[in-house]
């Protein structure tokens, strides 16, 4: 048993379970052949971009003013994490202990006056107490722009298609396994990108361009998926495109595999979730008969699958995605000697992964927690599934209104990828309502988090 719910049992809605019934994404394109060319896949996808337009970076959210309502919570936060009562802080300011309390409730509005004196007394800029302070985003986003600048370069002169491979497999290592992948991978991609470009044109009709295609097509993977996670999903069809181009180039159908798994997360990314379901199907199908059913190609063809059961979950089809995912586990469990195949963290826990999420989609907490308790971490050598572990887990305990556990798994989640969390807006909300907790213990250590995290809430 896959310990994943079947669809034989009847379906009940628990009062959570709406998102079962959402409404269908604005834009559908049903129609996907999967012997269409490059050129087609770029139409789509400038199609796909103009009409799913990405809307504001975290980025650039993070750099924007908060409103000024939250003025008393914040100054409450601030208070808390240096661990001073209200009436050491009001004295320092000026005023009685009676006014201060009012201010963090947000009965009262201070003057400039004794906003300035509170800044000062709490040792923050008044700025942070507005909701004006910047997250700690702005190395990414520098990165994020010197990413865009360097897909549009050309290159200079092509370098040893066996070193470019190996530079690229230091970059997926470093991150997979890296607790501070940001800082490590990001200010090498653009020279990487530069070296790609170069080497893939300037080794046309030679031998070894199928060498630099495939080296190039597991770099834009890489791209794909951190040009989602620092918020430039604008850039994700763009690589994703890139990957399949290089994919066909490469002439080798596991990696064609890969890009079209590639190619699904950008599609989830847009809302567009049947057409991803339908190409990672297909997908899934093709790279079977192709490599013959062997080992490798079912945990390719599993990856896949986790991509369409993301697709039907997040298309109110909670019961299909179950059977999907039981499907996963037993292709998981038959492959077991193949980890990671196309960086794509394959396995029973990835497998169990999504499960917990698909129960979270449809407000089963208690379902999800239990997934959660078969799930082995240490089967798992990805950071970013463990990273995304710890913060389902943390929503799983929201959901069932147990704030210690939602913030005890905040905290793993913040040893495991302390560089993930500063870029997770979904954690950073997370993060912000357990600061506005009517537990104190809890409140306080939130607070001391969410200082670490540059929050503003």
């Amino acid at each position: 048993m896959c310990g994943i719910r079947s669809s034989g049992r009847p379906e009940t809605r628990s009062k959570a379970s709406a998102n079962d019934a959402r409404p269908t994404p604005r834009v559908s394109i049903s129609v996907w052949s999967m012997s269409q060319r490059t050129s087609t896949v770029a139409e789509f996808c400038s199609f796909a971009m103009r009409w799913c337009p990405s809307g504001p970076t975290v980025s650039r959210m993070a750099m924007s003013p908060r409103p000024n309502d939250n003025i008393g919570a914040r100054i409450r936060m601030h208070r808390e994490r240096t661990g001073r009562t209200q009436a050491v802080i009001a004295g320092l300011a000026g005023i009685s202990a009676d006014y201060l309390g009012q201010v963090e409730r947000g009965r009262k509005t201070p003057s400039a006056t004794v906003l300035r004196m509170l800044a000062s007394a709490l040792g923050v800029p008044v700025g942070t107490l507005l909701g004006d302070q910047a997250e700690v985003t702005r190395s990414v986003t520098g990165g994020a722009d010197q990413l865009a600048l360097a897909l549009m370069s050309r290159g200079t002169e092509p370098i040893d298609p066996a070193e470019l491979s190996r530079r690229v497999e230091r970059a997926w290592a470093a991150w997979q396994s890296s607790g501070h992948r940001y800082s490590e991978v990001l200010p090498d991609l653009p020279s990487l990108i530069s070296d790609t470009e170069a080497t893939v044109r300037g080794l046309r009709g030679d031998p070894q361009h199928r060498t630099a295609s495939a080296a190039a097509s597991d770099l834009y993977g890489l791209l794909r998926t951190v040009t989602r996670r620092i918020g430039r999903t604008d850039l994700s069809f763009v690589v994703a495109d890139r990957a399949l181009r290089a994919a066909e180039d490469s002439a080798d159908p596991l990696r064609l595999a890969v890009a079209r798994w590639n190619l699904g997360h950008a599609l989830l990314i847009s809302g567009e979730f049947d057409a991803a379901l339908e190409l990672t199907t297909h997908a899934a199908n093709s790279v079977i008969t192709e490599t013959g059913s062997n080992a490798v190609g079912v945990a390719m063809a599993g990856a896949l699958q986790l991509v369409a059961a993301t697709a039907e979950s997040c298309s109110g089809q909670a019961w299909a995605a179950r059977d999907r995912l039981c499907e996963a586990h037993r292709m998981a469990q038959g492959s077991k000697e193949i980890t990671n195949i196309g960086y794509t963290a394959f396995s029973t826990f990835n497998v169990g992964l999504h499960a917990l999420h698909v129960e979270l989609e449809v407000g089963d907490a208690t379902e999800a927690l239990r997934i959660a308790d078969e799930l082995d971490v240490v089967e798992c050598p990805s950071i970013e599934r463990r990273y995304s572990f710890a913060l389902d887990l943390a929503r799983a305990y929201e959901l069932r209104r147990e704030e210690t556990g939602m913030l005890l798994h905040l905290l793993d989640a913040e040893r495991i990828a302390a560089e993930d969390l500063r870029q997770d807006a979904n954690a950073h909300e997370m993060v912000r309502r357990l600061v506005r907790s009517s537990r104190a213990s809890n409140r306080t250590q939130a607070a001391k988090l969410a200082h670490r995290l540059n929050l503003t809430v």
